[in-house]
């Protein structure tokens, strides 16, 4: 359409220009919702059969793992600190630097580094 009414190109104007606009507009949308829902599939993750990680809770998985969106979230952790004054407040993770990690499950911090430092 950039060439549209330009010196000998086609002119389009008015009600055809739009209704071509909208035709074209309607064949995106229905091409790209039948690569979505036929092809995309295909290439998409396995069912819940045979991904046994999907039925853990993040309770569960970050009780074993100290990094997580939270703790590598140096505002989170200071909110959690000075404006919230948690106790204990959620602790920032550094690599090396589990074992100072402290739980507290009402804020969703379940790792507790105390258990690291004992193996």
């Amino acid at each position: 359409f950039k060439s549209n009414c330009q010196p000998g190109s086609h002119c389009v104007r008015g009600a055809p220009l739009l209704l071509t606009c909208c035709g074209a507009w309607l064949t995106h949308v229905v091409l790209h919702l039948v690569v979505l829902i036929h092809v995309v599939p295909r290439f998409g993750m396995p069912g819940t059969e045979e991904n046994p990680a999907i039925k853990e809770t993040f309770e569960s998985l970050h009780s074993r793992m100290p990094c997580s969106w939270f703790t590598s979230n140096p505002v989170h952790c200071l909110r959690s600190k000075y404006f919230y004054e948690h106790s204990p407040a959620c602790t920032f993770y550094v690599r090396g630097r589990e074992h100072l990690m402290k739980a507290n499950p009402a804020i969703g911090a379940h790792f507790d580094g105390a258990e690291t430092k004992k193996a």
